[in-house]
């Protein structure tokens, strides 16, 4: 999420952990939008905040202003790797909900009500209107859930990502990719 501020400041993940003193797994999963920033804790995110220069209001408006909802099947002709950055968290984040939501063996983490949102909206999605990005982004994501095949049984209307192919060029989701995927590697996809 915070890889442009990173970039501007000539900082990385590594040394914003020292600077901040947030452990680095924390910060790259920040930074990769492997997690909701807007749910570390108060200390960390002005850990954080402080370690770019920033105050927490500016922070959280930063986050906001990144998180802009974008609707999976709109037109990605023009979009850069950031834009389908945030897709790739927006649909990890849909479809982490529905995996934990049909497959949890404990208890779930979140609402009820979240996860009969979240299951509404990814049955409800058409994947005739799916870009090739977007459906081996979804591939990827599930992939690396090890829920593909699982996922599809329960969502009939993605049954057509059993046969994805991978992406013909490259697709980016990052500037600087770490490729520690090999679910969004086998998709053409660097992450």
């Amino acid at each position: 999420m915070f890889e442009d501020l990173l970039a501007k400041q000539e900082m990385n993940i590594a040394r914003l952990s020292a600077i901040s003193g947030v452990g680095y797994n924390y910060i790259f999963k920040i930074v990769k939008n492997q997690t909701d920033f807007g749910r570390c804790g108060i200390e960390t995110a002005k850990k954080i905040g402080d370690a770019l220069g920033m105050d927490l209001n500016q922070i959280y408006e930063y986050k906001e202003s990144y998180f802009r909802r974008r609707i999976y099947y709109q037109d990605q002709s023009d979009w850069d790797c950031e834009m389908f950055g945030e897709l790739n968290a927006e649909l990890n984040k849909l479809f982490l909900i529905g995996i934990e939501y049909h497959f949890s063996k404990g208890p779930i983490s979140r609402s009820t009500e979240v996860c009969k949102q979240s299951d509404l909206e990814i049955s409800c999605i058409r994947f005739d209107r799916l870009s090739e990005e977007t459906r081996c982004i979804m591939v990827a994501i599930l992939n690396q859930q090890k829920r593909l095949t699982d996922f599809l049984k329960v969502y009939g209307n993605l049954a057509g990502l059993a046969e994805q192919k991978p992406l013909k060029e490259k697709l980016s989701l990052t500037e600087t990719p770490y490729n520690l995927f090999p679910s969004y590697k086998a998709m053409n996809i660097e992450y």
